[in-house]
């Protein structure tokens, strides 16, 4: 029998769709014996539960209606890459120009797209732990190697520098950073980014900057690697960016990101792009311009939104004494629901179990890597009711 690659093929489901079809399983069971349960709790499924503005969805359906939908270039509309750059110059607060943007289906496109050009098979990347669990597959698809690097949760889940350099061989080609990070909320502080970056220039790596939340900060700002370096280097191709309408303007289903690099760099990324999917579709392009152009309160209203119920989070969390650290960015919370008697207690076992006693869903930490085994992550982006009652589920089975 036939079935592809092994090493993608027994990949495990993602604990997000596992555990939502788990809990959907349970609903059915008890519909099967008569019996009533409300609706799961989700905190799992990070992607915003704000629908997509007005103004960005009319956009696509004057262009579906007033265009000729044909292809377009690979690397995106010029139209919309100034745009993109003008953005860039005016909220990530670095210099560029449309060529050195191209546009991806989505932040995961740009990302796989990024290290379909850059690597090797057998280079290592350095990555995150805890990190977004996509990367790993990734990486793969592009034959090269994840190499792990600790985030302190002692320390806001910043990067413990200390260790970084002992994890570089002579295979390994780039470093990636999330900030504001997915699954921690961590925003990295000018002086790390700038011992990033310099970590990077003395090993002479790529650094792939994975910026999908960059304007959901709630404390601090968003510092892109790119801001401290000269349009000279931008144009080395050293740092790459990666961004996305997903979270902003919530977009996800949209499939709509970009990438910022230097212009040689550019033009290989498009040459992937172009061979992977031809090109995004104008409508859909159409949209990203308006949300770039139009009105831009709605940012503002889901970010606010996400602070209360972070507020709200961390404040259920102090009361019941499982606190541990206030995320500063994205929508995301990892909670520490290690044992108080000193058993270990993997987060995979506690999301099944919460799902049976609560009705409640959540990400094991596991899934994202080894130091945030025994937490569990739940996401902002569910209404303060729910996320009132699923942390007070959360603490009260990891007080048992």
């Amino acid at each position: 029998m036939k079935y592809g690659k092994p090493e993608l093929h027994e990949l495990p489901v993602p604990d997000i769709v596992s555990l939502g079809a788990y809990a959907d399983q349970l609903q059915l069971e008890a519909e099967a014996r008569g019996e009533v349960l409300p609706p799961p709790i989700r905190l799992q499924i990070g992607e915003p539960d704000f629908r997509t503005p007005e103004h960005i969805r009319q956009a696509a359906i004057e262009s579906i209606t007033n265009e000729v939908q044909t292809y377009g270039p690979a690397g995106g509309w010029p139209w919309l890459r100034e745009r993109l750059a003008e953005k860039v110059r005016q909220i990530n607060g670095y210099q560029v120009d449309a060529s050195n943007i191209a546009v991806s289906m989505g932040g995961t496109g740009g990302l796989l797209s990024t290290l379909l050009a850059t690597l090797n098979p057998g280079d290592e990347v350095l990555i995150p732990d805890p990190c977004w669990p996509i990367y790993l597959p990734q990486l793969q698809i592009a034959g090269a190697i994840a190499v792990r690097y600790p985030l302190d949760p002692a320390n806001d889940w910043l990067p413990d520098l200390s260790r970084l350099d002992e994890q570089v061989t002579p295979r390994t080609r780039m470093l990636l950073i999330n900030t504001p990070g997915n699954p921690t909320g961590a925003v990295f502080p000018r002086t790390v980014i700038a011992e990033l970056l310099e970590f990077a220039r003395r090993h002479d790596l790529y650094l792939l900057s994975d910026e999908c939340y960059d304007q959901l900060v709630f404390e601090g700002e968003h510092i892109s690697p790119a801001t401290l370096l000269s349009r000279q280097e931008l144009e080395e191709g050293r740092f790459i960016g990666i961004y996305t309408f997903s979270k902003a303007y919530a977009m996800t289903g949209w499939r709509i990101g970009y990438v910022v690099a230097g212009t040689r760099l550019i033009k290989t990324l498009v040459d992937v792009l172009n061979a992977n999917l031809t090109n995004i579709s104008t409508p859909i392009q159409r949209a990203a311009l308006a949300a770039l152009t139009g009105p831009q309160d709605c940012i503002e209203v889901m970010r606010e939104s996400y602070r209360r119920r972070r507020d709200l989070v961390v404040a259920q969390l102090k009361a019941a004494g499982r606190y541990s650290y206030t995320p500063h960015g994205a929508f995301y919370t990892l909670i520490d629901v290690s044992s108080r008697h000193g058993e270990p207690r993997g987060g995979r076992q506690f999301s099944l179990d919460l799902i049976g006693v609560s009705n409640v869903t959540v990400t094991p930490g596991q899934g994202f890597g080894a130091i945030s085994d025994e937490y569990v992550r739940i996401s902002l982006a569910a209404s303060e009711q729910a996320l009132l009652l699923g942390v007070q589920a959360i603490c009260r089975l990891a007080d048992r």
